[in-house]
């Protein structure tokens, strides 16, 4: 029987061993990070009324202030309308998180496909390898890095494939949701 999955990552790991160590690894993870945002958040444009949320999320806002100033100044009338609305609220809470998590789910086993493509192609024998290199000793002050997200190497800290990704993703996805319009205001 011929194993398609092994023979697909020797493609790919010949294919694509320009970037599989620094600094293009980086680069290419980055890429990897950038499009796998992008076409989450155009996803979320297409298939949620942003409008909506936003409005639910003013409501919610006004609901927790209204709330507290109710609890500081214990106000029977204000105190009595907090429970009135707070069905209200959970609903549209419920609501929100529903139409957030609507568009994630339609692109799940994609994204969970191509983490298991990169995880392989950027380990070796069971251990990650290092894709980016941070020009400090990290693991100095914080020493539970050493082996969560790499391990020390002689220009600096060595990140993995993992750890970097978190880190490239989680500075480009606010910036994308702020560009794309897809970040619900919380002001």
């Amino acid at each position: 029987m011929q194993d398609l999955w092994g023979d697909f990552m020797a493609w790919f790991a010949t294919t694509f061993a320009l970037f599989k160590s620094p600094p293009l690894a980086a680069f290419f993870i980055m890429f990897i990070s950038l499009s796998i945002s992008t076409i989450s958040n155009l996803a979320m444009k297409r298939f949620t009324d942003m409008r909506r949320l936003n409005r639910y999320q003013l409501e919610i806002k006004q609901f927790r202030e209204m709330e507290q100033k109710a609890q500081k100044t214990q106000n029977e009338k204000l105190l009595k309308k907090v429970k009135r609305r707070k069905s209200y609220i959970e609903r549209i809470q419920r609501e929100q998180m529903s139409a957030r998590c609507k568009p994630s789910l339609m692109f799940f086993i994609p994204f969970i496909i191509i983490f298991a493509i990169l995880r392989g192609f950027y380990s070796t024998g069971g251990v990650d390898d290092i894709v980016a290199v941070l020009p400090f000793n990290i693991q100095k002050v914080l020493p539970f890095m050493v082996g969560l997200a790499g391990r020390p190497v002689a220009a600096g800290f060595g990140l993995s494939f993992y750890a970097f990704y978190f880190l490239v993703g989680l500075g480009l996805s606010s910036i994308l949701q702020r560009i794309m319009g897809t970040q619900v205001m919380t002001t």
